[in-house]
Order: C-alpha cells, then sequence, then structure tokens
C-alpha cells in the first residue's frame, strides 16, 4: 500500500491512465484521501528513488572526465541529489500554484504539490526502464531518455490543464515556458550574486 491508499497494481493502472488522459488521472488521483503530509510524502519518495537510480546509474555506467559535471557530481552523492530534487519540486508545485491562480487558475497548493509528485513518480518509472534499457544498448536508453523528457513536458501541461481547469493547451505552455525562463533568470542572478557558479570569482 502506497500514499493515498493505493496499491501498487493501481499506481501502475493509474500512471498508464495519467499518460493516455492527463485530466482523468488527475481526476482519480486526487479523488483519493491524500493528506498533506501524504503530498509530501510522495515528493520526498521520488526524490530518493530517483537519487538512488541516479547513483546507481552512475556506478554501472560511469561517465568519462569530460562528461564529468554538475550533474555526475549530485548523482555520486544521492542525498545532495534527493535534497535538490525536493527543493526543485517545492518550488515547480508553488510556481505552479500561484503563477496560475494569477491567471485565474483554481489550484492550490497542495493539489500542485500532488501533481509535481506524481510526474516525478512516473519519471521513476521511466527512470528504471532508462537505466536497463542503457545497460542492454544504449542508443536504446538515449532515446527512452528523450521520450522521457518529452513525457514530462507533456504531463506537466496536462496536470496543469487539470489542477487549475484551463482549457487552453497553448496558452499554458507559453506561460509554463515564460515561467521558467524568469525562474532561471532569477535563480541565475542570485546564484551569481551568491557566488555559488564553480570557478566563479572569489
Amino acid at each position: 500500500m502506497t500514499a493515498g491508499g493505493m496499491k501498487a497494481g493501481g499506481m501502475f493502472e493509474l500512471i498508464r491512465l495519467t499518460i493516455r488522459n492527463p485530466l482523468g488521472g488527475w481526476l482519480v488521483l486526487a479523488a483519493r484521501n491524500w493528506t498533506l503530509a501524504d503530498r509530501w510524502g510522495l515528493v520526498f519518495a521520488t526524490a530518493a528513488a530517483s537519487a538512488i537510480l541516479s547513483w546507481l546509474g552512475a556506478q554501472l555506467l560511469p561517465a568519462s572526465g569530460g562528461e564529468a559535471g554538475l550533474l555526475a557530481v549530485l548523482a555520486a552523492s544521492p542525498m545532495s541529489m534527493a535534497g535538490v530534487q525536493v527543493a526543485s519540486a517545492a518550488l515547480g508545485a508553488f510556481l505552479l500554484s500561484e503563477v496560475g491562480r494569477v491567471f485565474g487558475g483554481t489550484g492550490r497548493f497542495p493539489d500542485a504539490l500532488l501533481a509535481v509528485g506524481w510526474i516525478e513518480a512516473i519519471m521513476v518509472a521511466f527512470q528504471v526502464v532508462q537505466l536497463l534499457a542503457t545497460l542492454i544498448l544504449p542508443p536504446l536508453g538515449a532515446l527512452v531518455g528523450i521520450a522521457s523528457l518529452l513525457l514530462a513536458a507533456y504531463l506537466m501541461v496536462g496536470l496543469t490543464m487539470a489542477v487549475h481547469g484551463f482549457r487552453n493547451p497553448l496558452l499554458v505552455v507559453m506561460g509554463i515556458l515564460g515561467t521558467v525562463m524568469l525562474a532561471s533568470f532569477l535563480l541565475s542572478v542570485l546564484a551569481a550574486t551568491l557566488n555559488l557558479f564553480p570557478g566563479g570569482p572569489a
């Protein structure tokens, strides 16, 4: 049994439903008895699972010296990776709820947190598939990775519409892109101000 009273078999069935029909999947998901603690638990659990899978992938498929970067550093430290993912999920849920409400949406932060956590859960499932595919045939793993990114974007648009009751997917896409660009710019300015970039001036 998982958070929200969901059994493992039901979870995979709900994943399939969400991929086929994000609104239908959201209605089933949101109808379950999710407390706020359950929603946070989903975020923490998916972050932990993703961090462990990233670490496992780094051990089984070590990157060459030229490919080592921030992601490789985080993958080597599951706790750091999980912390970054939880923070990213919390920020994403906050932006999803507040920006959506600015444009007339009806979703609240707990709804956005559940939506983000559920997207992460689906991505963890695909991360397992990608790791297995990469071990068997690396090019296939790369294709699964690309498909996962496209699926994540599709689910973000679909679940944003479901959470806020939006009807126009094009406007949602534009809103998400604008929010991501603005948030990235502000975070970059903050990082530069605090000298968080590696190799930056002391």
